[in-house]
């Protein structure tokens, strides 16, 4: 058994009962916890570590929710070092213990409680930005979990999500896990500060600044849905299972979702389990093919379908993707699409032939390459490339960072059987492509540097190095380089973060004195934003649009 999940606020109260000396041996001593031999017992879990030493853990729902709960029965204790490793190298948990939190009306504007616990988490990720990821140790990773307790405590719950999203990621870089991955704790830093930001200075929806505890789901009345696909989830936080998307007759997308914590395993059982919905008798990858009539509907604001007890569900006729109101999704433009790049695509082309990650895919204006997101879809893909100048017509998600490319769900082609392809869940055989020769692979064309990721690799080496990085001369001959192509602004911004990494000041003995202003953090914030927003409209640029749907807003900057 692993260490026990912590609740967030749990790791701070036990690292501020350390003495200073202990302190700075905790990030050294993190290791030790893997030699522990963690066994379950009625009230939680146990590890003896010696002749003399025994952890014990009392948890709720499977989650230490107080400090009080871990007793270790060394000599130091509860002021010792077992402790700390103990709550230090655990994952963050969730737990079901109700937080007393200050009731929020809504379109109350931003209270002066909730400024204060945004300040906290800004200046906990702020000091993250300053020493950077890999020297972020457990206090500076406990500062953001107390952070984190601040703002759930005062019902800003989407800050809270994001810092305990952060504070994860600094765990995994610290440890060298293979799944830290720095682009993605740049991003959680930039939401998270990003929203503190908005906070503080009072700018856009309070509701939506301040996020829910729980998803809601509000009654929308009577739907007549026709399932449009299925497709399988594995997420990298541990969650798993199927989400079915539904089409309405105005051409609303809606979802159906059969996602929980689990496994690999956990996706077939998903997709071929029933759809906890009313008495449809269906399962989620029949639903996908099929229709839905609902009575007292709910779902959440991003049209996830509830199922409460007052939700009426029977099964009905679907429609194909050759029939209307699936057929219509097509007829969006291009442009659009990719305008509102949270949602899926729509595109409609033949096989140009199979590369070496999945697909070439021409459009009437141009070759797009499509990517599986699973071991079945990549082969589904690869298995389709081998048709080339077969029409398909393909549902898709965005890949945000990778030119004229996308992610493919669901495919319908001439093949020799019924219905469209859900390629993360169906496995296509040999013997469903029509009759022709295979087509040898297409070389994968390799990308070219653009100069968004010079900003870019810039934003991510200042989350893992810190302010340091920023400071090191290849940063300016970045800014350089990027006002030698006429990126003025983009240059300019890349020199504020480094101009701002060097002002640091000295005592008068010539020591540098901590810096806590927020020029440096804002700086890198500016930059950040300006790098995302930039690739993304590169990728919007990338792909192959009819005349008059070109992107109208194409200046730098």
């Amino acid at each position: 058994m692993t260490l026990p999940p912590v609740a967030p606020e749990v790791v701070p109260e036990v690292l501020d009962a350390l003495p200073p000396r202990l302190r700075k041996r905790i990030d050294g001593a993190l290791d030790r916890a893997g030699t522990w031999q963690v066994e379950n017992t009625d009230t939680g879990a146990r590890a003896v570590l010696d002749a003399d030493t025994t952890l014990t853990w009392t948890l709720h729902s499977g989650v230490l929710t107080v400090a009080d709960g871990l007793v270790c029965s060394c000599l130091l204790a509860p002021k010792c070092l077992h402790r700390a490793i103990a709550v230090a190298a655990a994952e963050v948990g969730e737990t079901s213990v109700v937080v007393e939190e200050v009731p929020v009306v809504e379109g109350d504007p931003v209270r002066e409680d909730e400024r204060a616990a945004a300040g906290a988490l800004w200046a906990a990720c702020a000091e993250v930005l300053r020493v950077g990821a890999t020297a972020s140790g457990a206090v500076v990773r406990g500062e953001v979990l107390r952070a984190v307790h601040s703002a759930r405590v005062v019902g800003l719950h989407r800050a809270a999500a994001g810092g305990v999203r952060v504070a994860t990621g600094l765990a995994e870089a610290k440890a060298g896990a293979s799944s830290f991955d720095r682009e993605t704790l740049a991003d959680d830093l930039v939401e998270v500060m990003l929203l503190c930001h908005d906070l503080q200075t009072g700018v856009g929806d309070p509701t939506s600044l301040r996020g829910t505890a729980r998803r809601e789901y509000r009654p929308v009345g009577s739907l007549r849905l026709h399932g449009l696909c299925t497709e399988a989830v594995l997420s990298d936080t541990g969650y798993a299972g199927a989400v079915t998307y539904l089409v309405a007759a105005d051409r609303t997308l809606w979802t159906v979702n059969a996602v929980l914590p689990g496994g690999e395993d956990r996706v077939m059982a998903a997709a071929n389990g029933p759809v906890a919905m009313g008495e449809t008798g269906l399962t989620h990858r029949e639903l996908g093919r099929a229709g839905l009539m609902l009575t007292g509907a709910t779902a959440s604001e991003d049209r996830r379908l509830g199922a409460g007890s007052g939700v009426r569900a029977v099964a009905a006729t679907g429609a194909g993707w050759d029939a209307s109101p699936i057929a219509d999704l097509w007829d969006e433009p291009l442009a659009d699409q990719l305008t509102r790049a949270d949602g899926l695509l729509f595109l409609s082309g033949a096989v140009s032939g199979p590369t070496s990650t999945a697909l070439r895919m021409s459009l009437n204006t141009g070759d797009i390459n499509l990517l599986g997101a699973t071991d079945a879809a990549r082969d589904n893909l690869r298995l389709l490339g081998e048709r080339p100048g077969m029409p398909m017509r393909v549902v898709a998600r965005l890949v945000p960072d990778q030119p004229a490319t996308a992610v493919a769900i669901a495919v319908l082609a001439p093949l020799n059987r019924p219905g469209h392809v859900d390629l993360t869940l169906d496995r296509l055989q040999r013997a469903h492509l029509p009759a022709g020769e295979p087509s040898p692979p297409l070389p994968t064309p390799r990308p070219e540097p653009t100069p968004s990721s010079l900003i870019a690799s810039v934003v991510q080496r200042v989350v893992i190095g810190g302010r340091a990085v920023a400071a090191l001369p290849s940063t300016a001959r970045d800014a350089g380089t990027l006002a030698r192509l006429g990126l003025a602004a983009t240059a300019g911004l890349l020199g504020d973060l480094a101009s701002t990494a060097r002002d640091r000041e000295r005592d008068a003995f010539g020591r540098v004195v901590p810096d806590r202003t927020d020029a440096f953090p804002v700086a890198w914030l500016t930059a950040a934003v300006h790098s995302r927003e930039f690739a993304r409209a590169e990728v919007r640029l990338s792909w192959p649009l009819p005349d008059g749907q070109e992107d109208e807003d194409t200046d730098e900057g």
